[in-house]
């Protein structure tokens, strides 16, 4: 399964890097700092990705998000230390073909993102590089390297307050969730099981599975969870078109039949996005 998405409406904070390269682990540094943040203050619609040198998870996690926040290392000769921020437009990168998934960097991942999902990609991207000093294998960031991370997580700080409208003191603040799958979703996200098949509405698709063809059902006690696939062959079930809106269809008789669940068994669910899981989740059904 390779879809990590995030809801729509998040903010999406990803740094790259090589912890084992001194600082080329940069990025790495700064999100598990934000982490570790966004943790503490209990935040609601931020998610922090340690990506590390995997360009092609960027595109996964970023997809789904209203805006997108990156974090780098630089090479480009400057003062180490040096801190540089640019717009997404100036980064993106367009792979050559016959790239392998070695040489295909997060650079490429935001080209690819936004010819892939389109809309469900964000476009407000945001990238900070910071100019290492030393990229020789080893552990720990250089002093002056290690002062710019401090600050380069202060500015992703404000611009997070900023982007949410956001006091200091509190972002969206609110006390700890009894589950720990705080989820988001759209208001009036449904499904509707009949004849072993789940119906979801074009709008639910758009949001969360824009672009993709299929789904892996999972049941986990009393939560049954739709995971987006890229294609039946990583074992998913077709969402297949309805009708001319785009409202979807997915045939899970099997899979239904396997629970114990007859055909003849109708029910509808309300939706949730289950960031941990990146997955939609809605509630198993009570014994008929």
């Amino acid at each position: 399964m390779e879809n990590l998405a995030a809801p729509a409406g998040l903010i999406a904070v990803i740094g790259c890097g090589n912890l084992n390269r001194r600082d080329d682990g940069i990025g790495v540094v700064v999100a598990q700092a934000l982490q570790q943040w966004v943790q503490d203050e209990h935040l609601q619609g931020v998610s922090v990705y340690d990506a590390g040198t995997g360009g092609m998870d960027v595109m996964f996690k970023a997809r789904g998000a209203t805006a997108l926040i990156m974090i780098d290392a630089s090479l480009s000769s400057s003062t180490p230390g040096s801190i540089f921020k640019l717009p997404g437009e100036e980064v993106i990168d367009r792979p050559e073909p016959g790239y392998s998934l070695h040489d295909f960097r997060w650079q490429h991942a935001l080209y690819a993102g936004r010819h892939i999902f389109g809309k469900a990609f964000p476009h407000d991207i945001t990238v900070y590089l910071i100019e290492a000093e030393t990229v020789t294998l080893g552990l720990g960031l250089s002093p002056r390297v290690s002062q710019a991370a401090s600050q380069v997580a202060d500015m992703i700080k404000q611009l997070i307050r900023e982007k949410t409208n956001s006091p200091a003191s509190a972002l969206s603040h609110s006390a700890p969730s009894d589950t720990p799958h705080a989820a988001s979703s759209p208001d009036g996200a449904r499904m509707t099981v009949r004849q072993g098949s789940i119906f979801i509405d074009a709008s639910t698709y758009a949001r969360y599975f824009l672009g993709l063809e299929c789904i892996v059902l999972l049941r986990q006690e009393h939560t049954l969870m739709l995971l987006p696939v890229r294609h039946a062959a990583a074992g998913g079930l077709l969402m297949k078109v309805r009708n001319a809106q785009g409202d979807r269809v997915i045939h899970a008789q099997e899979f239904f039949r396997g629970q114990g669940i007859d055909d003849d068994r109708e029910w509808t669910g309300s939706l949730q996005w289950n960031e941990q899981r990146a997955a939609l989740v809605t509630s198993w059904p009570a014994p008929s």
